[in-house]
């Protein structure tokens, strides 16, 4: 998108009128309409000079024959940037909010699907959470559970949740102190590396010096191998899709096919949702988002963290027409309630 130019006050109040009152009606706006909601106090034949002129900056288009503008993407970034002004959750709000989500802090899964549900129940959106990829997970604890005299279960716990691993079959029973011992072994040599930096190499350098126990270590190795390193594209996580059918804009069958069906492509929304460096919160409209079948499209996304290190990205995904002022603080505040929540789990 080309740079934005500056507009005067005037101009923005006009702007602000048409994208709040198009937001409400998903109908053209009028110049009657601009001032009644602007403030601005000039007549509607000035009025409709100035959307002429933000006609011509890029800002407006005229759809049809229709008397009334309809906001463009140039005009939603620059609302977003420079005009909106946020609205504050009430205290109501936050507590609902807060509690839903701690309320979930049981496990790691099911608090993230918890923070996704309440998302796109609290605004009729579709919302999204994608986890960062397992090798970038840090490692904690490996334990060996002991399942019954020859059957153990291996769970590694890392700073973003649990992985747990199929039940394996030993030649020869071990006693619960030595899985015990094998388990504090194996996490001291591993806590502080990503699952990424467990390389095969480091596993089998493991297995050499327990030479006693290879067959339970082999097992922590095809592990490593064939499940966790798998699953490279990390998790995505949809809640709502179908609130898109409620929205004026996705009407056209072969619209809301196309954007349910890139909703259903998980590599495609993780890399939609990459968290951006130095970004906290940021918004995605229309032209800008990564996939043609998404440029009717808007998202409102929010890193959330583990103890400080980002482990995900929380998000709305709806028209460009979408309420910014509340849905913006909105995914501000459950990402940050989800790295709390977490990271506590975490502890």
């Amino acid at each position: 998108m080309k740079a934005t130019p500056a507009l005067d006050a005037r101009k923005g109040r006009i702007l602000a009128a048409i994208i709040q009152e198009y937001i409400h009606s998903a109908e053209p706006v009028a110049s009657e309409v601009v001032v009644r909601r602007s403030g601005v106090e000039v007549s509607s034949a000035t009025v409709r000079h100035e959307m002429a002129v933000l006609e011509e900056m890029g800002f407006l288009s005229q759809p049809h024959t229709s008397a009334g503008r309809i906001p463009t993407d140039r005009a939603y970034r620059f609302y977003v940037d420079a005009l909106l002004n946020e609205a504050r959750l009430s205290a109501e709000e936050r507590q609902r909010l807060r509690r839903q989500i701690h309320s979930l802090a049981e496990e790691a899964e099911r608090l993230i699907q918890g923070a996704a549900r309440a998302l796109a129940e609290e605004v009729h959106y579709p919302s999204v959470i994608a986890t960062v990829r397992p090798q970038e997970h840090l490692f904690r604890h490996l334990h060996f559970v002991p399942l019954d005299a020859h059957r153990v279960l291996g769970v590694i716990v890392t700073d973003a949740g649990i992985f747990e691993g199929q039940p394996v079959e030993l030649p020869e029973s071990v006693d619960p102190e030595t899985l015990d011992r094998l388990s504090r072994g194996i996490s001291a040599r591993l806590e502080g590396l990503t699952l990424g930096e467990i390389t095969r190499g480091r596993l089998e350098a493991m297995v050499g010096e327990m030479a006693r126990h290879q067959r339970l270590l082999e097992y922590v190795r095809r592990w490593f191998d064939r499940e966790i390193r798998r699953a490279a594209a990390g998790h995505v996580i949809v809640e709502g899709a179908t609130h898109l059918l409620e929205q004026p804009e996705f009407r056209h069958p072969d619209l809301v096919t196309a954007v349910l069906a890139t909703l259903e492509r998980e590599e495609d929304l993780a890399a939609m949702l990459r968290p951006v460096p130095g970004r906290p919160v940021w918004v995605t409209i229309g032209s800008e988002m990564l996939y043609p079948t998404m440029r009717e499209c808007s998202l409102v996304a929010a890193s959330y963290s583990v103890g400080g290190r980002t482990m995900g990205t929380l998000a709305l995904l709806g028209p460009k027409r979408m309420p910014y002022q509340r849905t913006v603080p909105l995914v501000r505040f459950l990402a940050q309630n989800l790295s709390e929540a977490l990271t506590r789990l975490s502890a």
